[in-house]
């Protein structure tokens, strides 16, 4: 594991143990998704990687980008951030913050991809059976990709189910040449 993502585990956890509940946890990622966001346009990361600049003028900076969304608590988070030069680190911190809020809320998100859009029952029939499967609930990605020419393919955490077509024939053609 990278030390990048052993820090943004550390902040993360700390504005996790801040939740006192779903709600808080959901404004939490909210606020985290804005700064995330911010810290990940080009403009900004040249302003924050420009060494000529004070910590704390960029963190000024940052902040007169974001101060009006923000709460005390979460400028807070972004002064210190500032303060120790890791206010680049903020979308690696709300990705880690949201599989922290994932595993307390007993929560997976999971994607399908298939050739034609997903009727309303086939999308809970899929919720309902990886829910049933995995224990947990279940936030469905949808996708649509042509070149599956009919089926789908799910993945959940480490769990995937290939069920396309063209899963199929790769699957034929890797087989066929053995």
């Amino acid at each position: 594991m990278s030390e990048n993502i052993q820090v943004a585990q550390s902040y993360a956890k700390a504005v996790h143990e801040l939740c006192a509940g779903a709600a808080v946890a959901q404004a939490w990622s909210t606020k985290l998704g804005l700064l995330a966001t911010v810290a990940e346009n080009p403009d900004m990361q040249r302003f924050l990687a420009d060494i000529s600049r004070s910590s704390a003028a960029r963190t000024q900076g940052f902040l007169a980008v974001v101060a009006s969304e923000l709460d005390p608590a979460a400028t807070n988070l972004v002064r210190l951030l500032g303060e120790n030069g890791r206010l680049a680190m903020l979308p690696d911190i709300a990705q880690q913050f949201e599989l922290l809020r994932d595993e307390a809320e007993q929560r997976l998100t999971a994607s399908v991809t298939s050739a034609f859009p997903l009727t309303d029952s086939e999308i809970q029939q899929i919720k309902a059976a990886l829910n049933q499967r995995l224990n947990r609930s279940i936030v469905l990605q949808q996708s649509v990709d042509a070149s599956l020419i009919a089926g789908a393919v799910i993945r959940a955490g480490d769990w995937v189910i290939d069920g396309s077509v063209r899963g199929g024939i790769d699957n034929l053609a890797t087989q066929m040449s053995r």
